[in-house]
């Protein structure tokens, strides 16, 4: 996917665990100055802030969060300051402007770690942050996510125009390739439109299974987590799971074998947390309604694509074709990637006949399934 910082669904702003969890991992401390403060009744300064920025599709995920205070949140999303890919920060060298002499003292330092090291800021988001921050440049052949739009335009925080030609008036958040880069403007050909200006319905996902973030309880979280187990099952059952599991790691800095080690439920394996977890992560809209796509087919995708997007970009191009791989049939596709090889009609077939067992479903259907799949990932993944 090199060239390719689009995503494939748009979340909006961080839900209200992903900020509690952010205010944990980074112990209320902001990740850039390391202050740490409070009003007279208790109230955090720090807020949590997106890398990618929400307006332009950034996920709802700590990894894509960081906590910081008000001074240091402007200064990150106004280009001041920027993250490298291992999370040390870089200042603007415009020495000339008010500011400069502040954010300096910060400049290479590494940010506050948190508490959780797997949930720290991931390479993919800060790339984004500095393309759309000034610190790195733009290219013609970029594919990225834009939003804001308004009449298929939008301006950088460094003044140029984003102009996305082809889209649509009501578009607010757009897929789209830049065609090309000049000091005024970036031009962009439109691909896909993740988000129209009118919408009707939020999306967020609310759950009944509710923790204190302060008085929070392991024995509390064991009995939701049995009550899941008994009331739930397949995606729903991973998405409340992994919400919790979330929740309880980044309240007490717990590895996915910490958590599951404290709770004593079985099939709350270490490997199950975290497959939940990554569940919560893909649908934090409970994007998985709607559609009959089981678990264990959402499970081959995790195998292949190692990070959540692409995961969910994958499961996606499936429900945008309007009929469900199989848990096999998403196998015998996810083989072929694995494979490299080239994704025809007959390749497809050999991967069936190799990973499909025999039914009442015929062979050609099944393969035509897995090739329109095939073709709807082909429009949205750039090869490398």
């Amino acid at each position: 996917m090199s060239g390719n910082w689009t995503v494939s669904h748009y979340t909006g702003e961080f839900s209200s665990d992903t900020r509690q969890n952010l205010r944990n991992l980074y112990s209320g401390h902001c990740a850039v100055c390391g202050q740490r403060r409070e009003s007279p009744f208790g109230h955090l300064e720090a807020e949590a802030a997106h890398i990618h920025p929400a307006q332009h599709g950034g996920p709802d995920t700590e990894a894509n969060g960081l906590l910081l205070c008000r001074q240091c949140h402007w200064g990150f999303d106004s280009g001041w300051l920027s993250l490298t890919d291992d999370a040390r920060i870089i200042v603007s060298n415009d020495d000339a402007a008010d500011g400069h002499e502040y954010f300096q003292q910060f400049s290479n330092d590494s940010i506050e770690a948190p508490s959780v090291n797997d949930l720290e800021p991931l390479p993919r988001f800060t790339q984004v942050h500095r393309k759309l921050s000034g610190f790195d440049p733009i290219n013609a052949g970029d594919r990225l996510t834009i939003g804001g739009l308004r009449s298929g335009k939008v301006q950088l925080i460094d003044g140029r125009q984003v102009i996305v030609e082809g889209s649509t008036d009501e578009a607010l958040v757009v897929n789209c390739e830049v065609t090309s880069v000049d000091s005024q403007a970036v031009r962009c050909s439109h691909h896909t439109i993740l988000e129209q200006r009118v919408k009707t319905d939020s999306g967020r996902a609310e759950s009944p299974f509710k923790l204190d973030p302060v008085d929070y309880s392991f024995d509390k979280l064991e009995e939701y987590v049995r009550e899941i187990k008994r009331d739930y099952s397949g995606v729903a059952q991973k998405w409340e799971w992994g919400r919790l599991f979330r929740n309880g790691r980044t309240k007490y800095g717990l590895s996915h074998k910490e958590i599951a080690d404290t709770i004593d439920v079985e099939g709350a394996s270490e490997l199950q947390v975290q497959r939940a977890e990554r569940v919560y992560e893909m649908f934090p809209d409970r994007g998985y309604e709607g559609n009959d796509i089981p678990f264990s087919a959402i499970a081959e995708l995790q195998r292949i694509f190692p990070n959540t997007e692409d995961a969910r970009a994958a499961y996606d191009c499936i429900a945008a074709t309007g009929t469900s791989l199989t848990t096999m049939e998403t196998r015998a596709w996810v083989e072929l990637l694995l494979s490299e090889s080239e994704v025809t009609r007959e390749t497809a077939r050999e991967s069936v006949e190799e990973h499909v067992p025999k039914s009442n479903v015929g062979l050609s259907e099944r393969v035509s399934r897995i090739l329109a799949v095939h073709d709807e990932y082909l429009s949205v993944f750039t090869p490398n």
